[in-house]
């Protein structure tokens, strides 16, 4: 059985905290597969795990009210806003994901394609590497095997694996926030790089005219993920223990402003 958690809204260093939590229950064989769907209570720009934090501008987020955390996958830096987030963890012993890191990525983009076209967006797995023209913002080229429409990148996902587990998570936007996620960081050529990726990056607003809800992403998660894995996906909640070690956690996620 996969565990498909409907969150709520919670501050960026719980949701980190939370997905690794529940990723290392999993590898120590104490909860089953689990999928949640989650957001932020604020704006939020995620780092990578190893990610430098000189071309942030933390001026400009402390002002605003925004908030600035590390994730615990690697990649390029993330603004969270108007968006769907989701978490697929499951155990590193468990034959139903390929190991090949690509092929992983493939098959968790397989069950997010099937439930976002189930919900009428026509989305695609990118098949080829396209160049891109920053070294810290993710949006700014689909990486392989990424969801999108038309060639635009729509779902940005980051994956960490060990010994134990594999922990993948990723950005859905509902309605891109272009002009907050550029003027997160230090760079000159803001106008060029919103146009790029204006150029470059699609919404589920453009595509549908509206939001998708958690509520009926979650459903539809539920269907696709259970074709997918050839396994029943049921509705389940976060454990007493998982709570535990995600407050233990929390100071490794965040980032003073």
């Amino acid at each position: 059985m996969i565990r498909l958690i409907l969150d709520s809204y919670h501050m960026g260093e719980w949701n980190m905290a939370n997905d690794l939590a529940i990723a290392e229950e999993i590898g120590n064989s104490n909860s089953p597969t689990t999928i949640k769907v989650y957001g932020w209570s604020i704006p939020t720009l995620s780092l990578g795990k190893h990610q430098k934090e000189s071309s942030i501008d933390k001026e400009f987020l402390k002002t605003h009210k925004f908030g600035l955390v590390r994730r615990p996958t690697g990649g390029r830096a993330v603004f969270h806003n108007k968006e769907i987030t989701y978490l697929f963890a499951i155990s590193s012993k468990d034959k139903r994901l390929p190991k090949n890191v690509i092929q992983s990525y493939m098959k968790i983009s397989d069950g997010l394609t099937m439930t976002l076209k189930s919900l009428g967006v026509n989305c695609d797995v990118q098949k080829n590497k396209k160049k891109a023209i920053s070294r810290d913002i993710c949006y700014d080229s689909p990486s392989l095997y990424e969801v999108t429409i038309n060639g635009k990148k729509l779902i940005g996902s980051a994956q960490y694996r060990n010994e134990k587990f594999v922990l993948q998570h990723g950005s859905i936007p509902n309605k891109f926030d272009y002009r907050n996620y550029v003027d997160s960081f230090k760079i000159k050529n803001k106008k060029q790089m919103i146009s790029h990726l204006e150029n470059n990056v699609t919404d589920i607003q453009e595509y549908l005219g509206r939001s998708i809800s958690y509520e009926e992403f979650a459903d539809e998660v539920k269907n696709s993920f259970s074709k997918v894995f050839d396994e029943e996906v049921e509705y389940g909640e976060i454990t007493e223990k998982e709570i535990k070690l995600t407050k233990k956690y929390l100071e490794n996620f965040k980032i003073e402003l």
